[in-house]
This record gives structure tokens, C-alpha cells and sequence, in this order.
């Protein structure tokens, strides 16, 4: 399975992963540049371990939670 994905399959493969993401709240987080992306032509490019590290915070990091201690699990997404 392909580790760079459009914004449609990115969508898909996190439902089939088991960590649902909308495209609107995926293009939201794109533009806020909290998971990073390459554009070629009129398509984003995305690796999927950036999307399944931000969605679980594995990396320890939550932006949302600035003062407050990491957090393990899966992110709380605002739509």
C-alpha cells in the first residue's frame, strides 16, 4: 500500500484505519500547515505516517494542549 496519498484517499485510509477524518477537517489542518503536505499541480500529496502520527499523537505533541501534559490516544478532532 502507497505511503503518499491524495486527500481522498488519505480520507478513506483513515476510516479503513480505524481513525476517521473528514476531507473538510483534513483540508483544515493542510492549510493550518499542522500536517505537512507537497503540492504538484492541483493535488496535495500526503505521507500517510505524518496524518497517523498527528491523529494518535504519537508523537507526544498536541498543539491544541500547550500547557497541559501529552496526551496518548487519539486526538480529539473540532469540526
Amino acid at each position: 500500500m502507497s505511503q503518499l496519498l491524495t486527500i481522498k484517499e488519505t480520507v478513506a485510509r483513515s476510516r479503513a484505519e480505524g481513525l476517521p477524518v473528514s476531507e473538510y477537517t483534513l483540508r483544515r489542518l493542510l492549510r493550518k500547515k499542522e500536517i505537512p503536505y507537497r503540492q504538484v499541480g492541483g493535488k496535495f500529496l500526503i505521507f500517510w505516517p505524518n496524518v497517523e502520527q498527528y491523529l494518535t499523537c504519537s508523537g507526544g505533541e498536541d498543539p491544541a494542549l500547550d500547557d497541559r501534559p501529552a496526551v496518548s490516544g487519539i486526538r480529539r478532532i473540532e469540526a
